[in-house]
């Protein structure tokens, strides 16, 4: 997804998500100091965490802002 989202050294999702839910719990405060374009970040709101993403790249915070912002405004599955 490196392309799509014009970041050279992207990673899968499976990364962050095994790492957080491995060293962290529901409520803690994830930092990314390598941000990127929020990879790391989406993934610890998606864990119920709370995140910092740093970055220097404006242009790769406003991408990691976006990311987020469209998970927050997908439906919820509501499962029986």
């Amino acid at each position: 997804r490196m392309k799509e989202f014009g970041h050279p050294s992207m990673f899968p999702e499976e990364i962050p998500y095994r790492l957080i839910r491995l060293f962290s719990y529901v409520g803690d405060l994830v930092l990314d100091p390598f941000n990127g374009v929020g990879t790391a970040t989406l993934v610890a709101r998606k864990l119920h965490r709370n995140y910092v993403g740093i970055d220097l790249s404006e242009q790769y915070c406003q991408r990691a802002l976006e990311r987020i912002e469209e998970y927050e405004r997908q439906p919820a599955l509501l499962l029986p």
